[in-house]
């Protein structure tokens, strides 16, 4: 019986981690991306949310899952969309004030956007060559926007 008590805590103990959807929004302040286990404070409020950042909420997968979709059922189609998502984040920031008010966020969405054209091409390298000239344009002005925001003559660089 004792035996049996000390296990059922030490299970309680080792339970897994809690499972949460998340929240990605960008910061209408610094330009940043943001991630969070809960929604920002306008979230499901109607008013609030017309005049705020659309919030994507980001469905908990149990780890080790490869993201379906459901309608297509295709393991890619996840990754597609977030890869599509990107480039039309990246393909916003037209002026230079976009790239002043990102700062060093927009390096961290540069990371995660490789990361998942990493996967991509892993997993589908036939489709390579047609997401390098889908994304080209649009790296190439994101590219010039980050030399002049970053360039010694600038000050956020200093």
């Amino acid at each position: 019986m004792r035996a049996s008590a000390i296990w059922l805590v030490g299970m309680l103990a080792v339970s897994p981690a809690a499972q949460a959807d998340l929240y990605r929004w960008i910061d209408p302040e610094s330009g940043s991306v943001k991630y969070s286990s809960l929604p920002p404070p306008w979230y499901g409020d109607a008013e609030r949310e017309r005049r705020s950042p659309a919030v994507e909420v980001i469905p908990y997968q149990a780890g080790g899952a490869v993201p379906v979709d459901q309608e297509k059922g295709k393991p890619l189609a996840a990754l597609e969309a977030r890869w599509r998502g990107f480039l039309r984040d990246f393909s916003t920031l037209a002026a230079k004030g976009d790239f002043e008010r990102a700062g060093r966020g927009i390096e961290q969405q540069l990371d995660a956007y490789r990361a998942v054209v990493v996967e991509l091409n892993r997993q589908d390298p036939a489709g390579a060559a047609r997401r390098r000239a889908e994304e080209a344009g649009v790296m190439e002005k994101l590219q010039k926007g980050l030399e002049a925001q970053f360039s010694p003559a600038s000050p956020v660089a200093r």
